[in-house]
């Protein structure tokens, strides 16, 4: 029961921090205001988080392990077009959420969440400098396509890189 409670006033607090981020910079958004937005005290939110950086980072890491779960994606074991499109079809659906993060200068978040994945998904696999070489590759032609507003599609990305990679 208090697990719940206190999984509800954590999403009550992301609810409200979200929302005051589409109207101001996080960095203007104080602990009070989300409090007040979330209709919970401050012992509360500390209850549930250390600062409103960990909000945003658990909220990333629930999305980005949801996002996994349910596509069933893999680097290694999908085609190169397929990873990429179902990659950039995500990334496509949370582009609002992500250009708040990016306007705020917080989207390093984002890429730690695709190291924390790939990482722990492709440890055994892959060899370190060629860990950070795929997932820093994929997190900046990420950042420069959200930048240029994602006018391609998902499918388009996942030709490019698919050409790229496959030379």
């Amino acid at each position: 029961m208090k697990q719940n409670y206190e999984s509800e006033l954590g999403e009550y607090i992301t609810i409200a921090l979200l929302q005051l981020m589409q109207k101001k910079s996080y960095f203007q958004i104080t602990i009070t205001e989300i409090c007040r937005k979330a209709g919970v005290s401050r012992m509360s939110f500390y209850r549930c988080f250390d600062s409103k950086l960990d909000v945003l980072r658990q909220r990333i890491s629930e999305v980005t392990d949801a996002f996994v779960a349910a596509s069933g994606i893999s680097y290694r074991k999908n085609s190169l077009k397929k990873y990429f499109t179902t990659l950039f079809r995500h990334f496509l659906d949370n582009r609002e959420s992500a250009a708040l993060l990016h306007r705020d200068g917080l989207l390093y978040i984002v890429k730690n969440d695709i190291d924390r994945v790939f990482f722990s998904t492709y440890q055994d696999v892959y060899e370190e400098y060629k860990l950070r070489f795929i997932s820093g590759g994929i997190f900046d032609v990420y950042r420069l396509w959200l930048e240029n507003g994602c006018k391609e599609s998902p499918e388009e990305m996942a030709e490019r890189l698919s050409a790229i990679l496959e030379r």
